[in-house]
């Protein structure tokens, strides 16, 4: 699918050099007018370079000043209603729902371009042979540590999950089984977790984690590395909302994968899942 480029921009201005800030400044606030410019003029413009321009595009991973004037055209339609925003005082619902549904099919479609396969099939391999399975997530993270925790419990898996990071910690020093610690934070570098992992990889786990910053502490550390994008940081926190959302996504290809390898006994354990559930529900006390 076509990319959103001016999300794109917003997702990578932070990490940017100050001369290539310049441009996407620019950019982000005369985007009608880029289009018709050329690379020199942009240059002039924004007080950059053409060099720095070039450099500009290779940081957001487009080809080159030509394409990028494409993919601005291209994205017109969201241009008009200033997909880059957050919400606005006295904002209408309408274009809340517009706004959020284009940083919501952005982030999927950019972490489908960043997650690793291979990574993925390290970590199915390593549930495999798992005799227990520790998630860790902190904040926003730990809807998605409880997420994994419902979807692996109910294929019969042995799933370890609690907030509390000290008995977290007493039982992975007291467990004897070989398994694989998965750690997930946005950022890479909350401290519970990183504590955690380090214990995880001292008492002989296997690490997977599942951070947006290749950078970071967690991801430096992983032995399974399962990348979300970065997105920009604004006043209401939307993007933990759309970081949720990349991270929930990496759990069910996670979860698809480990089934589609493990498909029949997979299908047994989600039907006998249904079984219980269905058996608790429709009970009644005589």
């Amino acid at each position: 699918m076509q990319q959103n480029i001016i999300l794109t921009i917003q997702d990578y201005y932070k990490t940017l050099p100050t001369s290539e800030k310049k441009v996407a400044e620019y950019i982000l606030k005369h985007t009608n007018e880029v289009i018709s410019l050329s690379a020199q003029e942009l240059a002039k413009k924004s007080g950059s370079s053409p060099a720095a321009i070039i450099r500009f595009c290779h940081s957001i991973e487009v080809n080159g000043f030509t394409d990028l004037k494409l993919l601005l055209s291209a994205n017109m339609g969201a241009i008009n209603t200033q997909m880059y925003t957050e919400i606005e005082d006295g904002e209408s619902v309408g274009a809340i729902k517009e706004k959020l549904q284009h940083r919501l099919v952005h982030a999927l479609e950019r972490t489908n371009e960043h997650l690793k396969i291979d990574g993925v099939e390290k970590a199915v391999e390593a549930i495999e042979t798992a005799e227990i399975i520790y998630i860790y997530g902190l904040g926003a993270s730990s809807l998605v540590a409880q997420d994994i925790h419902q979807k692996f419990t109910r294929l019969g898996l042995n799933v370890f999950y609690t907030m509390d990071h000290h008995l977290f910690a007493s039982a992975i020093g007291t467990s004897q089984l070989k398994g694989v610690f998965i750690g997930i934070s946005n950022s890479g570098d909350t401290f519970e977790t990183n504590l955690l992992a380090n214990l995880a990889l001292q008492n002989g786990l296997k690490l997977v984690g599942i951070t947006a910053d290749s950078t970071s502490y967690l991801a430096q550390k992983s032995q399974m590395l399962l990348l979300t994008p970065e997105g920009e940081e604004a006043p209401l926190r939307s993007a933990a909302t759309v970081s949720l959302i990349a991270q929930l996504f990496v759990v069910d290809i996670l979860f698809f994968a480990y089934c589609a390898k493990n498909y029949q006994s997979a299908l047994e354990k989600v039907q006998n899942s249904k079984n219980a559930v269905n058996i608790l529900t429709n009970s009644k006390f005589e």
